[in-house]
């Protein structure tokens, strides 16, 4: 990972653990800053337990970049005060969710307007749900009073790694990322692709389910989105705000160039 990424990346987890007063002592280089691994965590309000998904989603980022992230994701109330240790939370369905709360609301306003990342899965198995889709976009509206907008094609989020033309799960059904911008960066990101079905895996080791229509050249395509939305969640808009950073280039493995 570039320093400048480890600089976001510490900067955000001390906002989460530390006073505000003390953020002035955190050293301007990544070099003098403590190392510290990445958490995702899921919303406890998810219809569906995606913890095989995520755990294989790390694995993943683990093993084609530098960041250092915990393997096992907790599952955390959207009002519990701990949220704000995670700087990706991850929120999937199948089906209407129960309604938040309104300290889960409060809660979840003031993380993703500090810096914090949700990402929605729409894990409709045959399609997308329609139930799932309809409460999202209730429940964000309580959030931030916008509606959800198209990621543009050519966004940082599609090249933060990898360079993408589409955002495919384990479905194909919309090509496209929606978001909701706060303070000029995309807070939420929502899929409908059934991102998580595309990662999960079986105990004995193999991916759980089928990707379709596009089989594991899909499946391919979905783990790099899972990919890019972390460095995102983590980054932000670094690319876009600095010459580019030749280290995710330089340390792709042997995958071919973004």
């Amino acid at each position: 990972m570039s320093w400048i990424c480890k600089v976001i990346v510490s900067r955000w987890l001390a906002t989460a653990l530390l006073a505000p007063a003390l953020l002035a002592a955190i050293p301007a280089r990544a070099a003098e800053l403590p190392t510290a691994s990445v958490r995702i965590a899921w919303l406890k309000n998810s219809t569906i337990d995606p913890s095989s998904a995520i755990e294989s989603w790390v694995q993943e980022v683990r093993l084609r970049t530098s960041i250092q992230a915990e393997p096992r994701a907790p599952a955390v109330r959207p009002e519990d005060p701990t949220l704000f240790h995670f700087p990706l939370l991850y929120w999937a369905g199948d089906r209407a969710p129960p309604r938040l709360s309104d300290a889960a609301v409060a809660n979840l306003r003031q993380h993703l307007s500090t810096g914090g990342t949700l990402i929605i899965d729409n894990a409709g198995r045959a399609e997308a749900s329609g139930a799932f889709d309809a409460a999202v976009r209730r429940e964000l509206l309580r959030i931030f009073p916008q509606p959800l907008q198209k990621v543009p094609p050519g966004h940082v989020i599609f090249r933060s790694f990898y360079r993408l033309e589409q955002a495919l799960g384990r479905r194909a059904d919309s090509r496209d990322l929606e978001g909701l911008r706060v303070g000029g960066h995309f807070a939420v990101l929502y899929t409908r692709n059934d991102l998580q079905g595309a990662l999960a895996r079986q105990s004995i080791g193999g991916f759980a389910m089928a990707v379709v229509p596009g089989g594991e050249t899909q499946r391919e395509a979905a783990i790099r989105l899972a990919v890019n939305l972390l460095m995102y969640a983590l980054c932000l808009d670094y690319k876009d705000d600095h010459t580019h950073v030749l280290y995710l280039l330089r340390h792709r493995r042997g995958e071919e160039s973004p």
